[in-house]
């Protein structure tokens, strides 16, 4: 009993420190999560509550519920909207009549089919080599993404139906754990998930200890304090005989919150964990472990079989890992079947890609090509797949898409989105080049110029991006003054120039290029400005007294 103790005295007397470096967003509004469905929609509200109060406690009963309020949702938009004839028959019949009749965007239906689909399979016997089971495994991160789904859904109803603007409700954060003196009751009683549960939020409370210096808020009491707690109440699901315990034992002996055994360390508890692994969660973090402990090939072998389950990090590691390469295709294609909202992304850019980079083919294979890349970009924004917008308005800004909008409006957009797209992708060039077609954005331009300069094929192309850079850092110089600089100027020029480049050439033979070339009138080592009269005076006395020195 002292352990439990332990827990209940460190709860409350470190709750209020922790709050500003909790590994949970805690909660802003008093009322909870879904305190705008009350109390017109009471139905609606009591099943997003229920879902979210055994969101971890009882994963199985959490998604039952969002599954039920998918369905209360349905009825309750096909009044809004009227639907004859009303919906009916099974809620994925019901979902298809909401997104026929249009009047329901598809990221809804979407969202709906996903709830839907987990509801279904938290009611079902799962077989796992050969066996079957009736415990679904779905892991924390897993279930906070459908709980961010089900509120994203349920601010979507109160807005048609109840007027309610999304502007006014904040995003779904971890409520306040008021529920721990209940979970403690029920695991004494033997109950596996509520002692699962406890193990979960310790082992966050632990992972949330990660301040140094003058941030740092916590003590070693207080460490040693929270990790009794996980070890015990993990210790106490492990022995009632849960079946997520392997996988929480393993990464809490690879990150150190527990120390291991020679009975039991992090490799054995992953091993232990693989055989019920159905979700990956267990192979991708045992291939992370593996390359942080300098076993890269191995380590990867376990993220490939994660990313074959369709685990959406694991997918993004090997999309990463094989861009460029002959089989990055196909984990993006998988990806698109594992509803990776990421893979939208990469999809979209890889048809835009096609579309730019085959100019000389017929009329009816670009209307393809272009026809391609408009659905690509439709199922991706629809999605609300990271980094959309930015393809969105390069597509729009070339006349590609649905609106037309101005080269100023195209970059602004762009460079506002860019920092959302897959590390993966080679947009740099893109983006470049639609700064430099305007006025503004130097900054970014300068940032991204290495990386554009890589991504441009052949000596010409690489040339055309170097006199473009001169080009905006003279322009972003007449007009502030000051102006940094990736490379020198008269370097940037003089390359440019050596390749055959046109521009750069006539600049050069200009009075304004040959002054610049000759530094008089400019510095262009990090920051160029100009030269004051009596630094200009100093440096021709150097080169006089250097010159000299040398006909001595």
């Amino acid at each position: 009993m002292s352990q439990i103790h332990t827990f209940t005295h460190s709860y409350k007397s470190h709750s209020s420190q922790g709050q500003g470096a909790a590994a949970h967003i805690r909660c802003p509004q008093a009322q909870g999560n879904f305190h705008f469905l009350q109390p017109e929609m009471n139905d609606l509200y009591q099943q997003a509550i229920q879902a979210e109060k055994y969101l971890y406690a009882d994963s199985q009963s959490s998604l039952a519920k969002m599954r039920l309020f998918v369905e209360l949702a349905c009825h309750e938009l096909g009044r809004h909207f009227k639907l004859k004839p009303p919906v009916h028959g099974d809620l994925c019949n019901k979902i298809n009549m909401l997104s026929t009749h249009g009047s329901v965007e598809v990221w809804v239906t979407d969202t709906m089919h996903r709830l839907r689909e987990a509801g279904n399979r938290s009611v079902h016997l799962l077989e796992v080599n050969g066996h079957y089971v009736a415990q679904q495994q779905v892991s924390r991160g897993r279930m906070q993404a459908l709980m961010v789904e089900l509120h994203d859904l349920a601010k979507y109803v109160a807005n048609k139906l109840l007027g309610v603007r999304d502007s006014e409700l904040a995003a779904w954060c971890e409520p306040e754990q008021t529920e721990i003196a209940e979970w403690v009751t029920d695991a004494l009683n033997g109950q596996q998930d509520a002692s699962f549960a406890l193990a979960e939020y310790c082992y966050a409370q632990l992972a949330a200890l990660t301040e140094t210096g003058d941030e740092k808020w916590w003590n070693k009491t207080l460490y040693a304090d929270r990790q009794r707690d996980l070890a015990y109440w993990l210790e106490k699901a492990h022995a009632q005989g849960h079946p997520k315990t392997w996988l929480l034992l393993a990464n809490s002996y690879a990150s150190g919150k527990l120390m291991q055994t020679a009975e039991r360390d992090a490799k054995l508890c992953f091993k232990r964990a693989l055989e019920t692994d159905c979700d990956g969660q267990a192979a991708y973090d045992y291939g992370v472990y593996l390359r942080n402990q300098q076993q890269p090939t191995l380590g990867w072998e376990m993220i490939t079989q994660a990313a074959a389950k369709g685990h959406h990090e694991a997918l993004m590691a090997m999309q990463e890992k094989t861009a460029g390469t002959a089989d990055y295709s196909a984990w993006v294609q998988k990806g698109l079947t594992s509803e990776q909202l990421t893979a939208y992304t990469l999809d979209a850019f890889h048809k835009l890609e096609t579309y730019i980079n085959t100019p000389d083919v017929s009329d009816e294979e670009k209307a393809i090509l272009h026809k391609q890349l408009r659905s690509a970009v439709i199922a991706g924004s629809a999605k609300r797949a990271p980094g959309m917008a930015f393809i969105q308005a390069y597509v729009d800004g070339h006349g590609l898409g649905n609106k037309l909008l101005t080269q100023p409006e195209m970059a602004e957009k762009m460079v506002a989105s860019y920092d959302a797209l897959p590390g993966c992708l080679s947009y740099h060039s893109l983006l470049f080049a639609v700064i430099c077609s305007g006025e503004g954005h130097y900054d970014v331009l300068r940032k991204i110029y290495q990386r554009a300069l890589s991504q441009s094929v052949g000596e010409d192309a690489q040339a055309d991006v170097k006199f473009k850079m001169a080009q905006q850092a003279i322009a972003e110089f007449k007009l502030k003054k000051k102006v940094a600089t990736p490379t020198k100027m008269h370097i940037l020029l003089k390359e440019a120039a050596d390749a055959g480049h046109k521009e750069a050439r006539a600049y050069i033979h200009s009075a304004e290029g040959k002054a610049l070339l000759k530094k008089s009138g400019y510095e262009t080592a990090g920051r160029m400005r100009p030269k004051s009269a009596v630094q200009k005076a100093k440096d021709k006395k150097k080169r006089q007294s250097a010159k000299k020195a040398r006909k001595q």
